[in-house]
C-alpha cells in the first residue's frame, strides 16, 4: 500500500479534558472521537468480551494478538482470534511476529477479515513472544522493527497502526525515535505502554514518557498503562494530553471501567455500577464464552474475570468461591440469578466463617 497524502485535519481538545491538537489521517477521520480503546490481550479480548464492553463506551476494541506465523501457515486455533466478522462498532486485529515475510503475508491474508486497522505488536514483553524477538524485543533491533513495519504496510489493505513500549529498559527508552518512525511511515497514530519491557507489568508506568511522546509527534498518541477507573483515566489524560486511553488489565473483570471513562468524557457523575447489573453481565458473558467455547472452557475463561469482579460488596469472596466450586455453566447462572434477585452476594450465608464472613 502506498503511503497516504499528509494528512491535514486538526482535531480540536474536546469534553472537559485538553488534549493535545493532531493531525488526524483522511483515512480514520472517526478517529477524531475515539477516545477508549479496549487492548488486544491473549485468553481475554475475545468476541464475547468485545460485546460486553461495547455498551459501556468503547469507542474501538482488538482482537486476541495473533502470530503472524500461525496466521501464515493455517492455523485454525489462531485464525480463531481474528474473529470479527459481522461485528458491530470499531474493531482492530493485531499481529506479532520477527519475519517481515510471514508479517506480510499474515496482513494480506487478513485483509478478507472484516477490521478498521491492522495493528503491529512492537510491546508484548511475554517470554514465549520475545524469545522469538517479537513484540517488545524489537525495540532494541529497529533496523528489523522498520522492516517489518514497512512490509505489514506494503501489504495491508487497511491502516497500519503499532502499540509499543517506552523501551527495552530503561537505560535504553528509546520511544520517541521509535514514535517518529512509526510516524514519517505514514502511521495514523500510535499506542504507548508506559513500560520498558523489562518491566513487564510490575512497578508503575511512567506517565513522562507517554507526554514527551505526545509531545514529539503530531499524530494521536493513546496511552496505555495503569489505568483503572474514571479517576485514573482523568489523571492520564491531564498529565500527558493524549488523544485516548487504551485499556487492558484494569478492564478485567470491570467492563464498566469504560462508563467511568465515558463520564469523564463527558463532565457527567461517576456512575454507580449495581451489583445486580454486575451479576446480569456477567451472566451474559458466561453464555457468550459457552456458546463460543463450550460449557467447560468457557467457565474457566470466565473464571479469570469473576476473580477481580465484584470487588467492594461485603461478602464478595463468598460468591466467588460458589462460583469457582463449579465448573457447570448452568449452575453458574443460577448462582449469579439468586444474588442478582436478592442484590446482595451473601444469599446462603447463615454464620460467620474463619474470615469474618457469614457462611
Amino acid at each position: 500500500m502506498s503511503k497516504p497524502n499528509q494528512p491535514n485535519t486538526i482535531n480540536p481538545p474536546s469534553g472537559n479534558l485538553e488534549r493535545k491538537p493532531v493531525r488526524i489521517d483522511p483515512r480514520v477521520p472517526w478517529l477524531a472521537d475515539t477516545r477508549r480503546m479496549l487492548s488486544p490481550m491473549s485468553g481475554v479480548t475475545d468476541r464475547p468480551f468485545r460485546d460486553i464492553c461495547r455498551p459501556f463506551g468503547v469507542d474501538m476494541g482488538f482482537c486476541e494478538f495473533a502470530s503472524a506465523s500461525g496466521l501464515m501457515f493455517d492455523s485454525e486455533a489462531t485464525w480463531r482470534l481474528v474473529d470479527t466478522d459481522g461485528e458491530e462498532g470499531r474493531v482492530g486485529i493485531q499481529i506479532f511476529g520477527a519475519d517481515p515475510e510471514h508479517m506480510a503475508t499474515a496482513a494480506r491474508l487478513l485483509n478478507k477479515k472484516h477490521m478498521d486497522v491492522l495493528d503491529i505488536n512492537f510491546g508484548c514483553p511475554a517470554k514465549k513472544v520475545v524469545k522469538k524477538c517479537g513484540g517488545s524485543a524489537l525495540l532494541a533491533d529497529l533496523p528489523l522493527l522498520e522492516k517489518i513495519m514497512h512490509a505489514v504496510i506494503d501489504a495491508s489493505e487497511a491502516p497500519v497502526t503499532a502499540k509499543i513500549r517506552t523501551g527495552w529498559d530503561e537505560a535504553s527508552v528509546n520511544c520517541n525515535e521509535v514514535g517518529l518512525l512509526l510516524q514519517e511511515a505514514g502511521l495514523p497514530w500510535v499506542t504507548i505502554h508506559g513500560r520498558t519491557k523489562a518491566q513487564k507489568y510490575r512497578g508503575e508506568a511512567n506517565w513522562d514518557h507517554i507526554a514527551d511522546l505526545v509531545e514529539t509527534l503530531d499524530i494521536p498518541v493513546i496511552g496505555n498503562g495503569d489505568v483503572v477507573d474514571g479517576e485514573s483515566y482523568r489523571r492520564m489524560v491531564q498529565h500527558t494530553r493524549c488523544h485516548g486511553v487504551m485499556i487492558g488489565r484494569g478492564a478485567i473483570g470491570h467492563p464498566w471501567i469504560f462508563e467511568q471513562m465515558r463520564a469523564v468524557d463527558e463532565n457527567l457523575p461517576d456512575p454507580v455500577i449495581d451489583f445486580s447489573e454486575m451479576c446480569r453481565v456477567t451472566i451474559q458473558h458466561i453464555l457468550g464464552e459457552v456458546a463460543l467455547r463450550g460449557p467447560r472452557t468457557g467457565c474457566y475463561v470466565v473464571r479469570k474475570h469473576i476473580a477481580k469482579c465484584f470487588k467492594g460488596y461485603p461478602g464478595a469472596a463468598h460468591l466467588r468461591r460458589r462460583l469457582f466450586n463449579t465448573e457447570d455453566a448452568d449452575e453458574m447462572i443460577a448462582i449469579l440469578s439468586e444474588a442478582a434477585a436478592a442484590g446482595d452476594p451473601r444469599v446462603g450465608l447463615s454464620a460467620p466463617d474463619s474470615d469474618g464472613e457469614q457462611k
